[in-house]
């Protein structure tokens, strides 16, 4: 995905969150303060877990070193071993949950697996 693809979602999600807030308020004229902000929070969690899966996604940490033969484990030293992609899915802090497709390797040596290695 391209950086102006991007930012063409991000638009589009955000204008729709924008106009979906305003219908709320119609929905809602007698919503407390606390309502209102639990109202954004909750659509505003939806744009930022877009951006942080995009931004993510974007990161040069999601593959391993290109054709690089010694892939050393951060932990131990040991030599890892490629895995193949796979999918890992993560809760943000505003609940939504995101799924990430990234490299995975494990260390011959300590078992420990890394997502995304380095």
């Amino acid at each position: 995905m391209k950086t102006e693809e991007m930012q063409q979602r991000w638009s589009v999600l955000s204008a729709d969150i924008i106009s979906g807030m305003a219908e709320w308020r119609i929905q809602h004229p007698k919503a407390s303060f606390r309502e209102i902000e639990a109202e954004v929070d909750q659509r505003l969690s939806v744009l930022r877990a877009k951006m942080l899966s995009d931004t993510a996604i974007l990161s040069s940490q999601t593959e391993l070193a290109e054709k690089s033969s010694h892939l050393l484990c951060p932990s131990c030293g040991g030599e890892l071993e490629r895995k193949g992609k796979k999918k890992r899915k993560l809760q943000t802090r505003g609940g939504q949950e995101v799924e990430l497709v990234r490299e995975y390797g494990v260390c011959t040596r300590c078992g420990q697996g890394l997502f995304p290695p380095r």
